[in-house]
């Protein structure tokens, strides 16, 4: 994640997280658009990608290429795909090799533009200002690699994935909606294709190295569903932990550990606590460290929740799923390689 310690200009809103300061969302300077290439990876994507692909035509800027990175889909994906070509400057690229990093690197070499932005396919551009404010805050400081911008759960996504979402919608760092500088990810050697979780992280600790910064962009935003079962959401926590494995063992960053760390301690502690308990016979208290242990979980979540969360009924799921992410996480961690 993108730590912003920083305090708000004076008078200023807190719309754009620059390092560690805020920079305010200026009025949009009048000048000519670069062009942004939109990398799309899709692999048997038919059941979403129309929607993505619909939800560019509401974007404010026009000078934009659309760049689908396929990975072999067996569906309707290509064939709908191709309903756009009236639309947009498209163009699509098949790539048989499988994994996320090998398709926004093919999505980036393949791109024309001077900026590369993200959508995953099964995501929607939600504020049609999201490339032009982008591009205003890049063009005005050459040293900003990357502008990540909010992630959130459609309003029709199901209880569940709100749920997930009131713990998750504070993160940042994710290439679905980023919007890179080109020739800065060209030059640190573009993403890790080892890596299926973390590889924005990583991605960024090699700009950061190489003097470039990040901004998170607090104001536009684009929708994406989060996992729609409790077995896919534990395995995608279980590969989390992957990533923060290799994450380290790549960077030697000692946050990745201490978050690990805390993760553990929080599931294993709670699990300890249960045992000691059970181990003297205090049984009836056992309830009361459920009940203490989730109501604390809540107080967290609805105090760090983002603004359209608060209060809702969404947050009584979060505890319950935040220690089933703990679990996928532990899980994950202490997988061997390959498996």
């Amino acid at each position: 994640m993108i730590n912003g310690s920083g305090s708000a200009l004076p008078g200023t809103p807190q719309a754009f997280c620059y390092c560690n300061a805020f920079y305010p969302a200026l009025p949009f300077a009048q000048v000519e658009e670069p062009l942004v290439s939109i990398v799309v990876p899709t692999l048997n994507s038919a059941r979403t990608v129309r929607r993505t692909m619909e939800s560019l035509r509401s974007l404010d800027y026009h000078n934009f290429e659309v760049v689908v990175v396929d990975g072999l889909s067996e569906d309707e994906t290509l064939r709908i795909v191709e309903e756009f070509q009236a639309y947009y400057h498209l163009r699509v690229v098949v790539e048989p090799r499988r994994g996320r990093g090998v398709a926004y690197n093919r999505g980036i070499q393949e791109s024309r533009g001077k900026y590369v932005a993200f959508l995953d396919s099964d995501a929607t551009v939600a504020t049609p200002t999201w490339i032009k404010r982008v591009v205003e805050v890049m063009e005005r400081d050459p040293q900003v690699g990357v502008v990540f911008t909010k992630v959130f759960a459609p309003p029709d996504s199901s209880f569940l994935q709100k749920s997930i979402d009131t713990f998750l919608c504070k993160g940042s760092t994710t290439a679905n909606g980023a919007v890179y500088r080109r020739e800065a990810v060209l030059k640190v050697g573009g993403f890790n294709q080892a890596m299926n979780y973390m590889q924005e992280d990583e991605l960024l600790y090699r700009l950061r190295r190489s003097g470039y910064s990040s901004v998170v962009n607090q104001i536009d935003f684009v929708y994406h569903y989060h996992r729609a079962s409790l077995v896919s959401y534990l395995r995608q926590n279980a590969e989390a932990a992957v990533g923060a494995r290799t994450y380290y063992a790549l960077t030697g960053e000692r946050r990745s550990l201490v978050d690990s760390a805390v993760r553990l301690g929080l599931l294993w502690g709670s699990l300890a606590a249960v045992g000691a308990l059970a181990l003297f016979h205090l049984y009836a208290f056992i309830p009361l460290l459920a009940v203490l242990g989730y109501t604390g979980l809540l107080v967290k979540v609805q105090r760090e929740t983002c603004r359209q969360y608060k209060l809702s009924k969404y947050l009584l799921g979060a505890p319950l799923l935040i220690y089933l992410s703990l679990l996928g996480f532990s899980l994950g961690l202490v997988r061997r390689d390959g498996e």
